[in-house]
C-alpha cells in the first residue's frame, strides 16, 4: 500500500512540474485543464490510500470522489474559476491573466487555428513558438527557413520567420502578428512577445493579475 501511494505521489508531482511541457503535446483545446484535473485526482488518490489505512478502502475512496469528481464536474459546468492559465475575458476587448505558480504570466492563446500555451515575455521582440506548437497553429513546416540568428541562455540558435494571421487571448484579438518558430526541441516554452503586446492600448500588472486592453 505504501509503495502504491509513493508511486502515485511521484506521478502527481511529475505532472505538476512538467504540466506546461506535456500540455504542448496535447491536441485537445484546454489540455492544461485536463492535466490539472488528473493531477488533482492523483493527489487525492494518494491521500485517500493513506487515510484509508485501517478504515477500509471504501472509506478511503470518499476523498477521491469528492476532490476528483468535484474538480471535473466544476470544470465542466464552469462553477469554479477558469484554469490558472486561461485568460478571462472581462470586457469585449480585454483579457486578464493570472500569475502562475512560478511567478510568470502564462495563458492559452488562440494562434491561427491552434490553442497554444504561451509564457508572456516582454524581453522577446516577437511571438516565438516551439516547433510542435507552430504545427498545431497550422504553420506549414515546408515553408520554414531557419535563417534568423537568435541568442538564448543555451547559446546561439536559428529561428524561422512567420506571420500569424490572428492571435486571440480572451477578448483581445490582434491580426497579422510577426512571429518566429524555433527548431524542433530547442525551446522549452512558446513565448508571447512584444509583436503582440505593443499592438495593445494598455498592459497593466496589478498584484497577481496582468490586464491586457485593446
Amino acid at each position: 500500500m505504501r509503495l502504491l501511494t509513493f508511486i502515485i505521489t511521484i506521478y502527481a508531482i511529475g505532472l505538476l512540474f512538467a504540466r506546461d511541457t506535456i500540455a504542448g503535446y496535447i491536441s485537445l483545446p484546454g489540455g492544461i485543464i485536463w492535466l490539472d484535473v488528473l493531477t488533482a485526482i492523483l493527489f487525492a488518490t494518494a491521500f485517500s490510500l493513506l487515510w484509508s489505512k485501517g478504515r477500509g478502502f471504501a472509506m478511503g475512496t470518499i476523498p477521491v470522489l469528492l476532490v476528483g469528481g468535484g474538480v471535473f464536474g466544476a470544470t465542466q459546468v464552469g462553477v469554479i474559476a477558469p484554469a490558472p492559465y486561461a485568460a478571462v475575458a472581462t470586457a469585449p476587448q480585454e483579457a486578464t491573466l493570472n500569475r502562475a505558480w512560478d511567478g510568470h504570466f502564462r495563458t492559452i492563446a488562440r494562434i491561427n487555428s491552434g490553442d497554444i500555451g504561451v509564457l508572456v515575455d516582454t524581453g522577446a521582440s516577437l511571438i516565438l513558438l516551439r516547433y510542435d506548437d507552430a504545427l498545431r497553429a497550422g504553420v506549414d513546416p515546408t515553408l520554414l527557413d531557419f535563417n534568423i540568428p537568435l541568442t538564448t541562455a543555451s547559446g546561439q540558435s536559428y529561428v524561422a520567420s512567420v506571420q500569424f494571421s490572428q492571435v486571440r487571448i480572451g477578448g483581445v484579438v490582434v491580426r497579422n502578428v510577426e512571429g518566429a518558430v524555433a527548431k524542433p526541441g530547442e525551446l522549452h516554452n512558446s513565448l508571447l512577445g512584444m509583436s503582440f503586446l505593443e499592438q495593445l492600448t494598455e498592459t497593466v500588472i496589478r498584484k497577481d493579475a496582468m490586464i491586457l486592453r485593446q
